[in-house]
Order: structure tokens, then C-alpha cells, then sequence
């Protein structure tokens, strides 16, 4: 989709991306946080990586050409996302935990631009080294929610196909954890035995079922996943059989939640970011388990993250 032509004059102060592997989001941006305008684009990473008629900086000015002025010079655009990743514009190296958000900023990188309007700054992801594990783009998130919520301390939950859990304490990010349960459960619901016991029938009290079952039995996964398929093969004739989704569902995402509560400290909060079915189900699981966390919308969070880091950026800039 093409940006609308549209002039912002010396409202536009700066250029908020959000650049994933499948698409991407920009906001206009006045100097206040407020948004001016907006657009989409399904030319995500993967789609400019395999096309080599495209490059990042051509898909960036073809969405934002109408928003700049003439003669407008270094104008800034804040991106986060894949296009900081080895395959992206310009590989940003990653933070290590812990991290603050102004070390996020200051670790942004700067690819050369042809259009001398824009300056363009790439914000880095996040690594871990002892329990190995790297993050990009979630970690913007994770700095929006903290600006939100300067005093929260505890795990902040990211669903999704790959899931986040960060833990926040202290004004920094001090570890995280991935679970590949999005994964794992198109794989065994589509690609394995259990496709056959998988539909679209679910069970609200099963689902919840399966998540406290996961913890209490929490070294016999491999056999309950067996269990899906095996219920269906012995229950009596014209039993009820419990939807397989709905046990499946609960058997993958209760594992990983029932991980996450065995690290949580005293006093610790979790909260959940995210929207639509997959976020209900996760703030269903860690209901089961007395936690109350609400969705909160991801992409405010992250444009609130965005601008957290062009405010460092422009101060680290009066600095120098």
C-alpha cells in the first residue's frame, strides 16, 4: 500500500517503523508522540530478501515519498524489527541482557541512505548468552510497557508463534525466555497422528483442564500428547469424546506457563501483550492458575517503545 500523499509541514518531526518478516508498519510522528498518519505494507523482510529488484530504502520512500517535504533534510525514522537482523537492511548487533532502554537506542545503527531527507536509525534486538537465546522486535515492546509501567517487576508475556517471556525488574530487561509452543502446535495438529483427532470443536473447561494438568503433571507431556489421539480410540461408542484442540491447546500452552510460574520470585507480576484468540487463551491459562493479566495492544506498545527510543536518540544528539 502506498503512503497517502500528504504533506505534514513542520508537524512531522519523525518516522516510526515497525519492520517485521512479513510486513510492515509506519506512523508520522509529531514531536508530541501523536500520530499523524499512518500505512502498512506486506514487503516485510522476507518479501525484499528474495527479490533482489527491491531494496529496504526503496520500499520506505515508495510508503512515506508524500509525507516529505522537498526540501526536508535528515529527517529521522526510527525502525525496529527485521530489518536490523543479518538479512535485513543493516545488521544491528544485539543488546545483551540486562538492558535498559536508552541501551537499546544507543546501540542503534545507521545505514547509508541515498534520499537525503531521511536518516535512518535500526534499532538493535536483544541477546542472552548463558541460557542461549535472542529476541527482535518484541524487545521495543517490552520498552513501551516499561514506560507505561515504570515500576513493574515480573514476566511480561509476548504469545505468539515463537513466545516471549521477558523479565522486567528494576527499570531493566534481565532475562527471557522463548517457547516455540505456536510451533510445536500447528506441527502436531497438522503434520502428525494427532491431525486426526484435531477439528474445530473446543471445550472452554477442557482447555482448562489440560493447563492445570500440565503442571501438576508436569514431566508427562510427551505421554498426554499421545493422549489426544488415544482418547478418541477408546472411548465408547456414542461417548463424548473432549475436542482435540481444546486439549491439545492446553497441554502445549500450559507446559510452557507452568515453566514460567516455577521461575516467578515473591511480589513478581506477569502481564500479556498481545491481541485476538491466542492472547484469550493465554490470559485463560494463567487464569486457571490465579493470574490476572489483561491484553494490552501490542502495536500501541510498540509505536509507545518507538518513541521512547527517538527521545533517547535526539537527547544522546544534543549531547554530542
Amino acid at each position: 500500500m502506498s503512503a497517502l500523499n500528504q504533506d505534514y509541514g513542520t508537524s512531522l518531526s519523525w518516522i516510526a517503523v515497525d519492520w517485521g518478516t512479513s510486513n510492515l508498519r509506519v506512523w508520522a510522528m509529531d514531536d508530541n508522540a501523536n500520530i499523524l498518519g499512518s500505512v502498512e505494507s506486506p514487503l516485510g523482510m522476507n518479501a525484499i530478501a528474495g527479490d533482489p529488484k527491491l531494496s529496504f530504502e526503496a520500499v520506505l520512500i515508495g510508503l512515506i515519498d508524500g509525507w516529505l517535504a522537498d526540501d526536508a533534510v535528515g529527517l529521522p525514522v526510527v525502525i525496529c524489527g527485521m530489518a536490523g537482523a543479518k538479512q535485513g537492511w543493516l545488521e544491528a548487533p544485539y543488546c545483551d541482557v540486562p538492558s535498559r532502554p536508552t541501551d537499546l537506542a544507543k546501540g542503534a545503527v545507521k545505514p547509508d541512505v541515498r534520499d537525503p531527507r531521511i536518516s535512518v536509525f535500526i534499532l538493535p534486538g536483544l541477546c542472552q548468552r548463558g541460557d542461549s537465546d535472542v529476541m527482535r522486535g518484541e524487545e521495543t515492546q517490552l520498552v513501551g510497557f516499561m514506560a507505561a509501567h515504570p515500576d513493574f517487576a515480573g514476566w511480561v508475556c509476548l504469545p505468539g508463534t515463537h513466545s516471549k517471556w521477558a523479565r522486567i525488574a528494576d527499570g531493566k530487561i534481565t532475562a527471557f525466555r522463548t517457547y516455540m509452543s505456536g510451533e510445536v502446535f500447528a506441527l502436531l495438529s497438522q503434520h502428525s497422528i494427532l491431525r486426526h483427532s484435531v477439528d474445530d470443536g473446543w471445550d472452554d473447561a477442557t482447555f482448562a483442564d489440560a493447563v492445570r494438568a500440565a503442571r501438576t503433571q508436569s514431566t508427562t507431556f510427551l505421554h498426554s500428547l499421545f493422549g489426544v489421539r488415544a482418547a478418541a480410540l477408546v472411548a465408547p461408542a456414542g461417548t463424548t469424546v473432549a475436542p482435540g484442540a481444546s486439549v491439545l491447546s492446553g497441554t502445549v500452552i500450559g507446559t510452557e506457563i507452568a515453566d514460567v510460574l516455577g521461575l516467578l520470585q515473591r511480589g513478581e507480576n506477569i502481564a500479556l501483550i498481545g491481541a485476538g484468540k491466542l492472547a484469550s487463551l493465554y490470559q485463560a491459562a494463567l487464569a486457571v492458575h490465579g493470574h490476572k493479566a489483561t491484553p494490552q495492544d501490542g502495536a500501541a506498545i510498540t509505536l509507545s517503545g518507538l518513541a521512547r527510543a527517538y527521545a533517547t536518540l535526539v537527547s544522546t544528539s544534543k549531547e554530542n
